[in-house]
């Protein structure tokens, strides 16, 4: 009965040991998730509407910019293509400006600025992660 008990107490650390070190190890290396964060500023005088961000492997959007307003969303490039930004400007007229390449396993910002005349700066600064 006693060497039975001690051998579960020996399992029992050993369990605790090897769960710590891969704890650990994952810390140690370093892991990054390919994340982009990105965020659309509104610099026109009035509000934007129907803004939507296509990229690789996906699209997000929302409704509305207000001036001088920004929206912020993270996503991963699921994919290598070209990104657009699509958005309706006060007078109702709609827009489309093309932007940089995205690649699968980058990571870091992409900004968008939607200028007064309706144009589009982007502003990446992705590093390759995997």
């Amino acid at each position: 009965m006693i060497v039975w008990r001690r051998m579960k107490q020996v399992q029992r650390w050993r369990t605790i040991v090897c769960g710590a070190a891969l704890a650990l190890g994952a810390l140690l290396s370093g892991c990054q998730s390919p994340w982009i964060a990105c965020t659309i500023v509104n610099h026109q005088a009035t509000p934007v509407s129907l803004v939507q961000v296509s990229y690789p492997g996906g699209s997000f959007g929302v409704q509305t910019i207000a001036p001088g307003g920004s929206f912020r969303y993270r996503f991963h490039a699921l994919g290598t293509d070209t990104t657009s930004i699509d958005f309706t400007d006060a007078a109702h007229n709609s827009h489309t400006v093309k932007g940089p390449e995205l690649q699968l396993g980058q990571a870091g910002t992409l900004a968008i600025e939607i200028q007064p005349d309706n144009r589009a700066t982007w502003t990446p600064a992705l590093k390759k992660v995997r």
